[in-house]
């Protein structure tokens, strides 16, 4: 087994804080709803860019998507990072306007958990230990609780813009013709640029900016294997890189609308107590 340094584990936990994000089927999302009341200039969306936006959200979310269907959603995988010779065993569990639960336990080494829980976002590492995430760290969290985010775009994107067709090489050398746009964030005005497939609609390649370690550094994801799960896709697959760092993640169980227990979103009991201090 590969030997971790402290180095490396700091390095390893900043990695699977920036893991979450990528496992879900919505764009990037910016941050919390937004007045636009203040703004001098209200968010714009192109008619091309709004073609390929509304069969994308038709694609991934179902003809049904206004109903919000989707409540919880639970899975079941691993993520690996080649670099850093490990395998991690992940579970997710997000469930809609109460709360996110997630979990990775790498063998030898621990777990490193985070979730969110009401108004609190927390996260508990061997290289860290128990802590309440602040603002930036937090959205990243927050901004997944919503499924069905991209149906409200306005309240998180001050610009989408179609910028033509490109050919995406993905990481199995298959290529595929992508519808590309550029999202310009509200919050920051971070530009995260979506290619969906020409043909399915679905999104198959994301580059934006990924905050970690007080900065934010440029990755790329790619989603394949996308499987129909009660009127919504999922891809079962995503290669990400964060950096020179290559992150695997493929899910062997995805479970919507399943039994959630209350006790699976409860504050654990260490960050319990940084919150009485």
């Amino acid at each position: 087994m590969k030997k971790f340094t402290r180095t490396s584990t700091k390095t390893l936990a900043m990695l699977i804080a920036t893991a979450a994000p990528m496992t879900l089927t919505s764009s990037a999302i910016a941050g919390p709803e937004h007045n636009h009341a203040a703004d001098a200039k209200a968010p714009s969306m192109d008619a091309k860019a709004k073609k390929v936006w509304d069969r994308a959200n038709l694609a991934t979310l179902g003809e049904n998507a206004e109903k919000r269907e989707v409540k919880n959603v639970r899975m079941v995988g691993t993520m690996s990072m080649p670099a850093q010779g490990i395998t991690a065993d992940m579970n997710i569990l997000l469930v809609a306007e109460k709360g996110m639960a997630l979990s990775f336990e790498i063998p030898g080494l621990g777990a490193f958990n985070q979730g969110v829980s009401g108004d609190v976002v927390w996260s508990n590492d061997i290289m860290s230990g128990p802590r309440i995430l602040d603002e930036d760290e937090a959205l990243v969290l927050l901004d997944q609780m919503d499924l069905y985010a991209n149906l409200n775009w306005e309240e998180h994107y001050e610009s989408i813009t179609y910028k033509g067709q490109e050919t995406v090489t993905m990481p199995d050398d298959t290529e595929i013709k992508a519808d590309v746009l550029d999202l310009t964030s509200i919050k920051d005005q971070t530009v995260t640029t979506n290619y969906y497939d020409s043909d399915t609609g679905l999104l198959i390649r994301t580059d934006t900016l990924t905050a970690m370690a007080g900065s934010k550094i440029p990755s790329t994801s790619y989603t394949s294997d996308y499987r129909e799960l009660e009127g919504m896709m999922f891809p079962f697959k995503t290669v990400a890189s964060v950096g020179p760092n290559q992150q695997l993640i493929e899910f062997s169980e995805i479970t919507v609308n399943g039994e959630v227990d209350e006790s699976e979103l409860e504050l654990p009991d260490d960050i319990k107590e940084l919150l009485e201090d």
